[in-house]
């Protein structure tokens, strides 16, 4: 018998769960752990992540909800359209194509993608800012889809809401923070977003119950609330348990 069996069965397991159910006030205090499937998003889908505001964690959402797909089974085109700040490859450490350089190859853009873990990835490129063609980047993420869901990081700014891309969007999610300028940012968002099919918020750094009351005041529902999570504030693109959960709520929500 080994030493787990042994105390399973000894009394002091019996008084331990006996101390569990009146504390819980539950017949059975302990959860069997069951393993959860990561989410993956449905094919051919294009979710685009923005924000008003920078650095409130549109990024890092995009990039999550992209891998948590992949580990899921569907691993999505993660696309880098930030106009100002397109950071999704000094994250991969990746130097490939970008998506100027796909929209001079139109109709072999898939050629082009890079690989970032087990995602698809098609760089930024700090000359969209300069030379914006909406109705030719709206066409490169329809090709785009026709093999893959495509997961947009928008990055923020008003001139980041593109008709011709807002057109072939399935889902538009707003990355929300919880600091006074992240907010003030979210609520500035609103007269923007008023004639746009928005899916929801996505709210950074907060708990469930502050994500909710945050949420209550703005005019989409509340996809997910993803947690303060020290990895991903350092930058090191690891994550913890409840980040990882919160991913997978928001791509249910999306689906």
């Amino acid at each position: 018998m080994t030493w787990r069996a042994w105390l399973d069965a000894s009394p002091v397991a019996h008084v331990a769960l006996a101390l569990m159910r009146d504390a819980t006030g539950r017949v059975e205090p302990l959860e069997s752990l069951v393993p959860v499937r990561p989410a993956a998003l449905s094919e051919g889908q294009v979710i685009a992540f923005w924000s008003l505001a920078a650095g409130v964690g549109t990024s890092t959402v995009a990039a999550l909800a992209a891998h948590r797909s992949a580990s899921g089974g569907r691993p999505p085109v993660l696309a880098d359209l930030d106009r100002r700040a397109p950071v999704q490859a000094l994250r991969a450490r990746n130097t490939g194509a970008t998506v100027a350089d796909a929209l001079l190859r139109p109709g072999a853009e898939h050629d082009v993608l890079s690989r970032w873990d087990g995602v698809p990835l098609l760089p930024g490129s700090p000359a969209l800012g300069r030379s914006w063609d909406g109705p030719r980047i709206a066409d490169l993420i329809g090709r785009l889809r026709s093999s893959a869901p495509v997961v947009i990081d928008l990055g923020s700014g008003a001139e980041a809401l593109d008709d011709d891309l807002l057109g072939i969007l399935d889902r538009l999610c707003v990355v929300v923070g919880p600091t006074i300028a992240q907010l003030q940012a979210a609520f500035c968002s609103v007269p923007l977003l008023e004639r746009i099919s928005v899916a929801g918020s996505v709210v950074v750094g907060a708990g469930d119950d502050d994500a909710t009351r945050i949420a209550s005041r703005l005019p989409w529902p509340l996809l997910a609330a993803v947690p303060r999570d020290p990895f991903l504030a350092a930058d090191e693109f690891a994550t913890r348990a409840p980040t990882t959960r919160s991913i997978d709520v928001l791509i249910r929500a999306l689906r």
